[in-house]
C-alpha cells in the first residue's frame, strides 16, 4: 500500500532549525497509509470541525453531547496516541463544547492530508482522492460527515444537506458535492439530486455575503441502499431514516 504522508513531508512544513525531532510521538505516525479511520476524522473536521493554520496549528471538534467528543477522541487517539482536552464553546448560544488538540505536528498532518484550515466559507476545498477511490474510506467519510451535517426530512422523505460558502466561493460548493454524486452512485450506486443553490444570501460581519447549495438522497431505493450500505452513527437519524423506508 502507498503511503499518504511521510516523516519527510511533515519535515518540509517547517524551518531549518525547529524542535520536531524532539518530539518522540511524531516519528511514530509515519509512514501514513489511507485507512476508514483516517478518513473519518477528515470528515469530522471538514464538517463539525475548525483547523487554525499559520501560527497557531491546533485543531478543535465541536459537539453538544460529550459522547460524541469522546469518541472523537478515541478515533485521535486510536491513530497518533494523542488526547485533548474539551472545553465549553463560548462563541456560540447552542451550548456546544468543543474538543481541543494543541499539537502542531498534527494539526499540519491533517492539512496536508486536506482538511482545510481557516474559515470554511472562505476556503476551497474537495474530498481528497484516497478517499474518494476507496469504498471503505468513502464509506466512513460519508457516514462521518453526514452524521454532522445531514438532515432527514420525514415530510418528503429525503436525506438533506448542504454547505455554506462565500458567493465568490459557490462552484467550490457545487465541485464538492458533485464528488459525493460520483462517489455514491460509484460505490453504493446511491443516486442523489444534483447539487442547487438555495435563494438566500446572509451578508456576514467578514465582510463576506454567504449562500448555501443543497443536495438531498431520495427515493426509497435509494434511502434503502444508504440505510443498508452506509448509515448514521446518530441513532435518532437512523431512526427517522428507517421511517422514510418501512
Amino acid at each position: 500500500m502507498e503511503s499518504l504522508l511521510t516523516y519527510k513531508d511533515l519535515k518540509k512544513t517547517y524551518l531549518a532549525n525547529n524542535k520536531l525531532k524532539f518530539d518522540k510521538r511524531v516519528n511514530r505516525w509515519f509512514p501514513l497509509n489511507p485507512s476508514p479511520v483516517l478518513a473519518g476524522i477528515i470528515a469530522d473536521l471538514m464538517a463539525d470541525g475548525n483547523l487554525q493554520g499559520p501560527t497557531k496549528w491546533r485543531f478543535d471538534y465541536c459537539s453538544k453531547h460529550t459522547k460524541e467528543l469522546k469518541r472523537f477522541e478515541k478515533t485521535i487517539f486510536s491513530l497518533f496516541n494523542l488526547k485533548g482536552k474539551i472545553r465549553p464553546c463560548t462563541k456560540n448560544k447552542y451550548n456546544t463544547k468543543n474538543y481541543g488538540v494543541n499539537c502542531r505536528p498534527l494539526a499540519k498532518t491533517l492539512f496536508l492530508l486536506g482538511v482545510p484550515y481557516g474559515n470554511k466559507v472562505l476556503k476551497k476545498y474537495l474530498i481528497p482522492n484516497w478517499v474518494l477511490d476507496d469504498k471503505d474510506c468513502f464509506k466512513v467519510f460519508v457516514k462521518r460527515y453526514l452524521d454532522c451535517e445531514a438532515g432527514v426530512d420525514l415530510a418528503n422523505k429525503a436525506i438533506s444537506f448542504e454547505i455554506h460558502k462565500s458567493t465568490d466561493f459557490i462552484e467550490n460548493s457545487f465541485a464538492f458535492f458533485n464528488q459525493f454524486r460520483q462517489g455514491l452512485q460509484k460505490h453504493f450506486g446511491i443516486k442523489t439530486t444534483n447539487p442547487f443553490k438555495l435563494s438566500l444570501k446572509i451578508k456576514r460581519k467578514s465582510g463576506a455575503t454567504v449562500q448555501a447549495v443543497r443536495i438531498k438522497i431520495r427515493g426509497k431505493d435509494n434511502l434503502r441502499r444508504f440505510y443498508s450500505e452506509i448509515g448514521f452513527d446518530n441513532k435518532l437519524k437512523m431512526e427517522r431514516l428507517k421511517s422514510t423506508i418501512t
